[in-house]
């Protein structure tokens, strides 16, 4: 069996647009937590550093978290080549459930119950738009 057959599975789901839609909400989920620690281990108070966050640049936090915006851009602009806009847009907004939940479960943010229902408003308007978008893959 040759190299190419074997890495031809992982190649398929690697470049699937609905893997980089994915891989897109994780990188901008991971950019807000690190944007946000670097934010605050690098608060300068009262400073007009601090006022225009150019003091937030010498944290490693906040390129990391540059770095996945970048990648999140790599993979949001493969996505449009493949997808629909009116179909991949709405599903970004995955966003707004991962990253309430990792900030609680990285940061320790609380959650309160009121952003818990939004969660789950969210959850379910992403099955609704989802639902029709799994059909038209099927018929793809």
């Amino acid at each position: 069996m040759r190299l190419r057959d074997t890495l031809q599975p992982f190649a398929r789901t690697f470049f699937s647009p609905w893997f980089q839609l994915g891989c897109e909400a994780a990188f901008v989920t991971a950019s807000e937590v690190f944007l946000k620690l670097g934010a605050a281990e690098t608060a300068v108070h009262g400073s007009m550093g601090e006022w225009l966050g150019i003091s937030a640049l010498a944290s490693l936090w906040v390129w990391a978290g540059i770095a996945c915006l970048v990648l999140s851009f790599v993979c949001w602009i493969y996505v449009l080549k493949h997808l629909p806009l009116s179909v991949a847009f709405p599903l970004t907004n995955v966003v707004h459930v991962t990253i309430p939940i990792s900030s609680w479960i990285f940061l320790g943010e609380a959650i309160t119950a009121r952003r818990w229902m939004g969660i789950v408003v969210v959850v379910a308007g992403l099955a609704l738009v989802a639902k029709p978008v799994a059909t038209l893959d099927e018929k793809l």
